[in-house]
C-alpha cells in the first residue's frame, strides 16, 4: 500500500473514533465549555418530509408510533471562557419550521459564533412513514425503521439506515455507510450508496430485483446473493439479482463492498 494512502486511511480511523465519542472541538483557544440541552415538538398532520440540517453533529432519527414530531438537542459551545460558552450556548435557536408538507430542523446560531465553537446532536423520534432528508458536514446520521424515502448527506461521518422499505440515496466523503431493509421490504429496491474513504454494507430483503453496479478502487466486493455477473467480482462489477427490476449503485474509493 502506497505510504501517502496508509497515512490518509490513519487519520481517517483516528477522525472516526474521536466522532464516535460525540462532539468534539479541536484547538487550544477555546477552552471553556457549556452544554445545555433542548427539547421541542411539531404536529407531523400534514407532514410528509423532515429535513434535518446540522453543521457540527450527529442525528438519530428513531420511528415511533406518535403524532407528532418529538425533538432533543443538545447543544454544546466551546469558549474563551465558560461564561462565553454559555451566554452563545443560550443564543442558539432550535427551530423546527413547516413549509407546505416538509418540516425543517436545524439550528440557529447567534452572532459571533463561528463554526467549529459550535456542536448540535439531534435525537428525533417522528412516525414511521416519513420522507428524511439529512445534512451535516461532520458528525454521524442514523436511522431506524423509516418507511419512506432516506437522503442522507455527511462530509465526515458514518452513515447507517435500518428497516428501511423504500429508496435510500446515501453519501459520506470520509466515513462508512451501513444500509439495511427491512426483510419483508418490497423486492424491487433502489438505492445508491457512496463513500470516498469508507466500506459499504447493504442488506437487502429476502428477495431482491435490481440491476447491480458495485466499484471498489481500492478494496474488495464480496456477496452471498445469487448474481448473474456481467464482468470480474474484483473493484468492479454490474450483475443482476432477480428479475433486474429495482436499482443498486454502490461506489467506493477506499474501502471494500458487502453485500448480503
Amino acid at each position: 500500500m502506497r505510504i501517502g494512502l496508509f497515512v490518509r486511511l490513519l487519520a481517517t480511523a483516528v477522525l472516526l473514533d474521536t466522532l464516535a465519542a460525540g462532539c468534539q472541538f479541536g484547538g487550544d483557544a477555546f477552552k471553556a465549555k457549556f452544554t445545555r440541552s433542548e427539547e421541542s415538538f411539531a404536529p407531523a398532520a400534514g407532514i410528509t418530509t423532515l429535513d434535518i440540517r446540522t453543521d457540527v453533529g450527529k442525528v438519530q432519527l428513531d420511528a415511533a408510533d406518535v403524532a407528532e414530531v418529538r425533538v432533543r438537542a443538545e447543544i454544546k459551545v466551546r469558549a474563551v471562557t465558560e461564561e462565553k460558552a454559555e451566554e452563545l450556548a443560550e443564543g442558539v435557536q432550535i427551530v423546527l419550521e413547516p413549509s407546505g408538507e416538509t418540516l425543517a430542523i436545524k439550528a440557529i446560531k447567534p452572532a459571533g459564533l463561528g463554526r467549529n465553537e459550535l456542536c448540535v446532536d439531534f435525537t428525533i423520534a417522528a412516525p414511521a412513514g416519513l420522507a428524511l432528508r439529512c445534512t451535516t458536514n461532520v458528525g454521524d446520521i442514523r436511522a431506524t425503521g423509516f418507511t419512506g424515502r432516506i437522503e442522507a448527506r455527511t462530509n465526515v461521518g458514518t452513515v447507517v439506515c435500518a428497516g428501511m422499505r423504500d429508496s435510500v440515496d446515501l453519501y459520506t466523503d470520509v466515513g462508512d455507510i451501513r444500509a439495511e431493509y427491512a426483510s419483508d421490504a418490497p423486492a424491487a429496491i433502489h438505492i445508491e450508496a457512496s463513500t470516498n474513504v469508507g466500506s459499504i454494507e447493504m442488506a437487502g430483503p429476502k428477495d431482491m430485483s435490481a440491476q447491480l453496479t458495485a466499484e471498489a478502487n481500492v478494496g474488495s466486493i464480496d456477496t452471498d446473493r445469487p448474481l448473474t455477473v456481467t464482468g470480474h467480482l474484483k473493484q468492479s462489477i454490474r450483475a443482476t439479482l432477480g428479475d433486474g427490476q429495482g436499482r443498486i449503485s454502490l461506489r467506493t474509493n477506499v474501502g471494500s463492498i458487502r453485500i448480503r
